[in-house]
């Protein structure tokens, strides 16, 4: 009776010339635009195969989730808990220190010395720092890694001279205690460490970001004594003689500190983490998290502190299984929910942290791991995300400003990815499809 009523109803509309209202079709509105799209994207044949993750918040309230809390292996993504936890505990003002400690020099001689590793991934050789930090002359970015200059083992040399030493009468120690002596991560396959390295030997000292060339091709087995030798040869360049030879062994108690170099700030740091996706400077960090805020520097007691700092910060951590600092680890676990909600607090922190946080995530055709991806409008300029690429994983996090003017974070992983470089096209897909958020 009623479906003959309504029936009826539209027919006497047609007849007086009166077009009847629209029914209210869920798909045509933003949100379900955007899921349908999303959606269609997620069938496309690079994808099928795949277990996916996605999340979007709008105002911090999730408007699209799937599997949204279930457990996804994060890639380079778990780079935003490392880097948000470190910036938190340590602020973006905080520098990491190499040091030098022995005895007072006396007629420009002193014994043997101690070179201190305090976790500073920036030291390098100066032919290092020169090929990797600084732009080439054709570099579409002509701009150095760190704006403020990185310390050398020159540098370092030459402060060792101006404090008064013109020889060593003993040995060089390398000290790298303030980390244990684990070397790599749980969960890391071979690959990652042999032809064509992705990551370094871990150490508390260390030069070059632990490779033995300055292209990258080859690690120290030792980075602590590799950057003993580096600092014994700058040394002998300028006329400071190490009679004795480079060990292993930690800094005595009381020792006076003869010279030193700092890093840059934290913030740059980061900068150059999340923006170029470095493993070796995440890892470093996990462990300095353990070592100057939680039970010692190791990677357990590292994650332990990033657990807590997200704890603080309100962020629940249901899910969170980190095995590393850099995401490399087969063995890490996170939810995409975990990680919308460290980028919604990224995004609205009103400090100099935050702010720091916020500029380190790539940016569309921007400096970093999103330079020749969604460059045009309307993602070029305006979308942020922090990737995320290991064997079988692929996948990107961040956000992005519709025309509306309110930032849709989103949060898109897969894993058992058979093939995960292709990916790329349909994550950009899902980007471009926020980006467009609202749009007639």
């Amino acid at each position: 009776m009623t479906r003959r009523l309504l029936a009826l109803v539209a027919a006497g509309a047609l007849a007086l010339g009166v077009t009847p209202a629209r029914a209210y079709v869920p798909e045509k509105t933003p949100k379900r635009h955007l899921e349908a799209s999303i959606r269609r994207t997620m069938r496309l044949p690079p994808v099928r195969p795949s277990r996916p993750g996605l999340l979007v918040l709008r105002g911090g309230r999730p408007i699209i989730t799937i599997n949204a809390d279930n457990a996804f292996q994060p890639a380079s993504m778990l780079k935003l808990a490392t880097t948000t936890a470190a910036m938190v505990r340590f602020g973006a003002d905080h520098r990491f220190v190499t040091r030098l400690v022995g005895g007072k020099p006396k007629g420009g001689a002193t014994g043997t010395v101690t070179l201190v590793g305090g976790g500073d991934p920036t030291l390098a050789t100066r032919a290092y720092r020169h090929y990797n930090f600084f732009p080439k002359p054709n570099d579409p970015v002509p701009v150095p890694v760190f704006s403020t200059a990185s310390p050398t083992i020159e540098q370092l040399a030459a402060t060792i001279a101006a404090a008064g030493v013109r020889r060593v009468n003993g040995d060089l120690i390398v000290d790298d205690t303030l980390f244990d002596a684990r070397r790599t991560q749980p969960g890391w396959i071979p690959d990652y460490t042999r032809n064509d390295p992705d990551v370094a030997y871990i150490s508390a000292l260390t030069v070059n970001e632990g490779y033995s060339d300055i292209k990258g091709d080859h690690l120290f087995a030792d980075p602590a004594t590799g950057a003993g030798v580096a600092l014994k040869t700058a040394l002998g360049n300028i006329g400071v003689v190490v009679s004795g030879s480079v060990r292993r062994g930690r800094a005595p108690a009381g020792a006076q500190e003869i010279a030193r170099v700092s890093s840059p700030p934290l913030a740059q740091i980061i900068a150059y983490t999340n923006r170029y996706s470095i493993n070796y400077d995440a890892e470093l960090l996990l462990k300095s998290l353990g070592a100057s805020f939680g039970s010692g520097g190791t990677t357990a007691s590292g994650a332990a502190v990033v657990r807590a700092t997200l704890t603080q910060l309100g962020i629940a951590t249901d899910g969170l299984s980190q095995r590393d600092g850099s995401g490399l680890s087969t063995l890490n676990r996170a939810t995409p929910r975990m990680l919308g909600a460290i980028l919604s607090w990224i995004l609205t922190a009103k400090s100099r942290e935050g702010e720091a946080l916020r500029n380190s995530i790539p940016v569309a055709g921007g400096p970093g791991t999103l330079f020749k991806r969604m460059t045009k409008p309307p993602t070029g300029g305006n979308l942020r995300g922090k990737t995320g690429f290991i064997r079988h994983v692929r996948g990107m996090a961040g956000w992005v400003t519709p025309p509306d003017g309110v930032p849709l974070v989103y949060v898109a992983v897969f894993n058992d990815v058979p093939r995960p470089l292709d990916l790329t096209s349909p994550i950009d897909l899902i980007g471009l499809a926020l980006a467009l958020f609202g749009s007639p």
